[in-house]
């Protein structure tokens, strides 16, 4: 395994726990200060285990796109990388903040939405974390165009899809209002079929998926740039 950054040296277990408590919702559940574990109603361990991250990422420049808690910005930072982190809310309104002050880790964490990306300074990364983000936009192509053009190596999307929803044919079932899992955020899941469409229309090639019940890994990267033109038909601008 890889070393645990030190948690902040300035707090004891018991200010650990209330600050956890302080947070009005956690979704994630882990370890967030020796034997402090937060509150969550998902462990998101196995998924780490899933993504096949590099145990030394010393040097690597990681993006992670709708971080929720911190869970993986946490492991990321812990093993040596330069963890940037987009989320639209600002970090002390979930667990992010708490993560961040109880372990004493550096993050850049930018408040912003992910359609606005492309008018940021934010630049590129050797690893973008996708997670449980896409069937929450209501544009998953343009999503995913963004998300690819901040990519320069290894591309990870995780998402909710539909296994069953006619095999062989690349179609996405939209959920009105809060009709998905009683969540008024939740707007399309694609099949896998569609997915992998989409992630090869934006330059992409797929290294590698993985799936159980129904959650789908793409594990990506650069290859497939003829296919970009499209992206630019679709949200660029024409000469003349």
């Amino acid at each position: 395994m890889y070393p645990a950054a030190p948690a902040s040296t300035s707090l004891d277990r018991d200010r650990a726990r209330a600050i956890v408590a302080e947070v009005t919702h956690w979704h994630h559940k882990f370890e967030v200060f020796p034997g402090v574990v937060t509150p969550g109603s998902y462990d998101p361990g196995f998924l780490l285990e899933k993504l096949q991250l590099p145990k030394d990422m010393a040097g690597l420049k990681v993006l992670d796109i709708g971080p929720s808690d911190g869970f993986f910005s946490m492991n990321m930072a812990r093993r040596g990388a330069q963890v940037t982190v987009i989320d639209y809310r600002a970090k002390n309104v979930h667990g992010f903040g708490a993560m961040e002050q109880l372990t004493a880790l550096d993050f850049d964490y930018r408040q912003m939405n992910l359609y606005d990306i492309p008018a940021s300074d934010i630049g590129t990364f050797d690893i973008v974390l996708f997670l449980g983000v896409l069937y929450h936009l209501p544009d998953m192509v343009r999503a995913l165009n963004i998300v690819a053009g901040l990519c320069q190596a290894r591309l990870l999307v995780e998402t909710e899809f539909a296994p069953a929803l006619m095999p062989g044919v690349a179609v996405a079932q939209y959920y009105e209002a809060a009709s998905l899992a009683g969540d008024i955020t939740n707007f399309w899941v694609p099949n896998k079929d569609c997915l992998f469409a989409m992630v090869r229309d934006v330059g992409f090639k797929i290294d590698r998926i993985d799936s159980w019940g129904t959650r789908i890994l793409v594990d990506a990267s650069p290859g497939r740039t003829a296919e970009t033109e499209k992206m630019a038909y679709a949200y660029g601008l024409l000469p003349g």
